[in-house]
C-alpha cells in the first residue's frame, strides 16, 4: 500500500509542481525563453515562485467536492468553481489566476441560469483543455476502480466542457492515472486505457497517444488533444519526473497546462520521491495538497 500512497500524491503533487514550473512562461512561444530548470516568479500574472494557477484551483475544486459527497456531486463541484472564479477559494494568491476565457463565460453561465451541463458551441470553443488539466483527483478517488475514476472524469468535463473530445481525453487520462497509482508499467497502463476509448467513435485519441513516440516535438496550445498529446510525449521520453515536467513546459504556450497534465500523469509515475524536494518545499500549500491526495486514497 505504502507504493500506492506515493504513486497517489505524486499525482495530485505533480499536477500542481507542473502548473507552478510552467506559469511564469505561459503564453510565450518555444524557444523564446531561456529553459526552465526550477521554481521561479514572474510570468504574465507576476506570480511568486511556486505559486499556482487554474489549473490546481480547480483541480482542488473538485477534490473537494469528492471528500464532501461519496458520489460525484455536479452542483456542489459548479458552486466550489464558482467561489474560486469569484472569491479566490482554492486559489493561491488569494485571487483566480489564469481562469481561460470559454470556462469564465461557462461558470457566468451557470451563476445565471443554473443550467449545466454545458451547452455544445460553435467552432469548436468547447475542445479546450480545461478539463484535462484536472483529471487527477477522480484518478486518486476511484485508482481501485478505473472505470469509475472514468466516469468521474467524464462528469466533470461534461460540466463545463460539451466536447467530446475533452470528453474522451479526460476519460483515458484518468483511468490511466488509476492504472498507474496501482503499480501497472507504463506501456500496459497506456494500451488498458486506450481500450477503453472506442476507436470508431474516437480516433483522434488513439492518433494522440501514438504519436507519443514521434521525434518531432508536439504542439502546445490549449487544445485538449494538443495537450494530451504533449504531455505523454513529454513523460513517454523521461526516466524521472523532473525529465518529464522540465521537457512538457520548455514546449512553451500553454506551458502551465501543458506541465500539470504531464506532472499529474509523471507523479502517478513514478511516486512523490521522485519530485526535486526543493520544489516541494517552495510550492504553495504544499502541505494541504498533500493531504487532500491522502484523503482522496483512503475513500477509495
Amino acid at each position: 500500500m505504502t507504493d500506492v500512497v506515493d504513486r497517489a500524491r505524486g499525482a495530485l503533487l505533480g499536477l500542481a509542481v507542473g502548473d507552478a514550473l510552467g506559469a511564469p512562461v505561459e503564453f510565450l512561444p518555444r524557444g523564446s525563453f531561456p529553459p526552465v530548470t526550477g521554481m521561479q516568479a514572474g510570468g504574465r500574472f507576476d506570480l511568486p515562485a511556486g505559486a499556482w494557477t487554474d489549473d490546481t484551483a480547480m483541480a482542488l475544486c473538485l477534490a473537494e467536492s469528492l471528500l464532501a459527497h461519496r458520489e460525484f456531486h455536479v452542483i456542489d463541484m459548479l458552486n466550489r468553481f464558482c467561489r474560486w472564479a469569484g472569491h479566490g477559494d482554492n486559489s493561491s494568491t488569494g485571487k483566480a489566476v489564469g481562469i481561460g476565457q470559454y470556462t469564465l463565460y461557462r461558470l457566468g453561465e451557470y451563476r445565471r441560469t443554473g443550467d449545466y451541463p454545458a451547452p455544445p458551441m460553435p467552432g469548436g470553443r468547447s475542445d479546450g483543455n480545461g478539463a484535462l488539466m484536472r483529471v487527477a483527483p477522480a484518478a486518486i478517488r476511484h485508482w481501485r476502480d478505473h472505470w469509475d475514476a472514468g466516469a468521474v472524469a467524464t462528469a466533470q468535463s461534461r460540466a463545463t466542457h460539451a466536447s467530446e473530445l475533452s470528453k474522451w481525453a479526460c476519460a483515458f487520462t484518468a483511468r490511466l492515472i488509476a492504472r498507474l497509482i496501482a503499480g501497472e508499467a507504463w506501456d500496459v497502463a497506456i494500451a488498458e486505457a486506450l481500450e477503453t476509448v472506442p476507436i470508431q467513435i474516437c480516433p483522434e485519441i488513439h492518433e494522440r497517444v501514438a504519436r507519443r513516440h514521434s521525434e518531432t516535438e508536439p504542439p502546445s496550445t490549449g487544445f485538449v488533444l494538443d495537450t494530451l498529446e504533449a504531455a505523454l510525449w513529454a513523460v513517454e521520453r523521461s526516466s524521472c519526473f523532473t525529465d518529464a515536467v522540465l521537457t512538457a513546459v520548455n514546449l512553451g504556450h500553454d506551458a502551465d497546462t501543458t506541465g500539470a497534465v504531464a506532472g499529474q500523469i509523471a507523479g502517478a509515475r513514478y511516486g512523490v520521491d521522485s519530485i526535486p524536494a526543493d520544489w516541494l518545499d517552495a510550492l504553495a500549500q504544499r502541505q494541504r495538497i498533500d493531504g487532500i491526495a491522502g484523503r482522496l486514497l483512503e475513500m477509495g
